[in-house]
Protein backbone atom coordinates (compact mmCIF):
# COMPACT_ATOMS: atom_id res chain seq x y z
CA UNK A 1 0.00 0.00 0.00
CA UNK A 2 1.36 3.48 -1.02
CA UNK A 3 1.69 6.19 1.59
CA UNK A 4 0.64 9.88 1.09
CA UNK A 5 -2.02 11.89 0.56
CA UNK A 6 -5.62 11.88 -1.56
CA UNK A 7 -6.01 14.81 -3.70
CA UNK A 8 -9.20 15.55 -1.98
CA UNK A 9 -7.23 15.54 1.43
CA UNK A 10 -5.36 17.94 -0.16
CA UNK A 11 -7.94 20.03 -1.71
CA UNK A 12 -9.86 19.95 2.00
CA UNK A 13 -6.32 21.09 3.86
CA UNK A 14 -5.79 24.32 1.23
CA UNK A 15 -10.40 24.57 1.38
CA UNK A 16 -9.67 25.01 5.38
CA UNK A 17 -6.45 27.13 5.33
CA UNK A 18 -8.62 29.54 2.98
CA UNK A 19 -11.27 30.00 5.51
CA UNK A 20 -8.95 30.86 8.24
CA UNK A 21 -7.42 33.35 6.29
CA UNK A 22 -10.86 34.87 5.54
CA UNK A 23 -11.40 35.64 8.95
CA UNK A 24 -8.19 36.48 10.03
CA UNK A 25 -7.38 38.92 7.54
CA UNK A 26 -9.92 41.59 8.61
CA UNK A 27 -8.16 41.82 12.31
CA UNK A 28 -4.85 41.93 11.25
CA UNK A 29 -5.45 44.65 8.40
CA UNK A 30 -7.39 46.43 11.18
CA UNK A 31 -4.47 46.26 13.27
CA UNK A 32 -1.96 47.66 10.86
CA UNK A 33 -4.55 50.65 10.18
CA UNK A 34 -4.92 51.61 13.67
CA UNK A 35 -1.12 51.16 14.10
CA UNK A 36 -0.87 53.11 11.24
CA UNK A 37 -2.78 56.17 12.49
CA UNK A 38 -1.53 56.04 15.87
CA UNK A 39 2.35 56.73 14.51
CA UNK A 40 0.94 59.40 12.29
CA UNK A 41 -0.88 60.96 15.39
CA UNK A 42 2.59 60.76 17.70
CA UNK A 43 4.50 62.17 14.39
CA UNK A 44 2.49 65.30 14.58
CA UNK A 45 2.75 65.71 18.42
CA UNK A 46 6.30 65.52 18.10
CA UNK A 47 5.95 68.10 15.38
CA UNK A 48 3.78 70.23 17.31
CA UNK A 49 5.94 69.82 20.15
CA UNK A 50 9.15 70.52 18.32
CA UNK A 51 7.11 74.30 17.32
CA UNK A 52 6.36 74.73 21.06
CA UNK A 53 10.36 74.15 21.88
CA UNK A 54 10.75 76.77 18.77
CA UNK A 55 8.33 78.94 20.16
CA UNK A 56 9.30 79.40 23.55
CA UNK A 57 12.82 80.63 22.49
CA UNK A 58 11.80 82.84 19.08
CA UNK A 59 8.14 84.32 19.66
CA UNK A 60 6.70 87.51 21.32
CA UNK A 61 3.22 88.70 22.49
CA UNK A 62 2.26 92.13 22.22
CA UNK A 63 -1.53 93.12 22.29
CA UNK A 64 -2.42 89.12 21.33
CA UNK A 65 -0.04 89.32 18.31
CA UNK A 66 2.48 87.20 17.62
CA UNK A 67 5.59 88.10 16.99
CA UNK A 68 9.04 86.85 15.37
CA UNK A 69 12.19 89.24 15.24
CA UNK A 70 9.47 92.37 15.08
CA UNK A 71 7.64 90.54 12.34
CA UNK A 72 4.25 89.72 13.18
CA UNK A 73 4.40 85.39 12.57
CA UNK A 74 0.99 82.93 12.10
CA UNK A 75 2.60 79.80 11.75
CA UNK A 76 6.30 78.22 11.40
CA UNK A 77 6.91 74.94 8.61
CA UNK A 78 8.19 72.05 9.05
CA UNK A 79 11.35 73.03 7.25
CA UNK A 80 11.61 75.95 9.08
CA UNK A 81 11.58 73.43 12.19
CA UNK A 82 14.15 71.11 10.60
CA UNK A 83 16.78 74.57 9.34
CA UNK A 84 16.57 76.18 12.73
CA UNK A 85 17.30 72.48 14.57
CA UNK A 86 14.24 71.53 16.09
CA UNK A 87 13.24 68.36 13.88
CA UNK A 88 15.91 66.20 12.10
CA UNK A 89 17.08 67.18 8.80
CA UNK A 90 15.01 63.97 6.85
CA UNK A 91 12.01 63.66 4.76
CA UNK A 92 8.91 63.05 7.01
CA UNK A 93 6.42 59.80 6.14
CA UNK A 94 2.70 59.65 6.09
CA UNK A 95 2.45 56.79 7.33
CA UNK A 96 -0.83 55.29 5.94
CA UNK A 97 0.98 55.14 2.67
CA UNK A 98 0.47 58.57 0.96
CA UNK A 99 4.24 59.37 0.68
CA UNK A 100 6.39 62.25 1.70
CA UNK A 101 4.56 65.43 3.91
CA UNK A 102 5.53 68.57 2.84
CA UNK A 103 8.31 70.53 4.33
CA UNK A 104 6.11 73.33 3.71
CA UNK A 105 3.19 71.86 6.04
CA UNK A 106 2.07 74.85 8.49
CA UNK A 107 1.79 74.54 12.44
CA UNK A 108 -0.48 77.22 13.27
CA UNK A 109 0.06 79.39 16.12
CA UNK A 110 -2.17 81.72 17.88
CA UNK A 111 -2.82 82.96 21.52
CA UNK A 112 -5.47 82.17 23.46
CA UNK A 113 -5.79 82.88 27.37
CA UNK A 114 -2.15 83.98 27.54
CA UNK A 115 -0.40 81.01 26.16
CA UNK A 116 0.52 80.17 22.86
CA UNK A 117 -1.98 77.53 20.86
CA UNK A 118 -0.08 75.23 17.81
CA UNK A 119 -2.33 73.37 15.65
CA UNK A 120 -0.61 71.41 13.20
CA UNK A 121 -1.39 72.05 9.60
CA UNK A 122 -4.43 74.17 10.56
CA UNK A 123 -6.36 77.27 7.98
CA UNK A 124 -3.82 80.07 9.34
Amino acid sequence: MKKGFTLIELLAVIAILGIVLLIVMPSVTGILNRTQNRLNNEQQSAVINAARQWGTVNLSENDGKIYYNGDEKKYVTIKELQDSGYLEDKSIKDMTDKGDISLETKICISYKDYQFVYEYNGEC
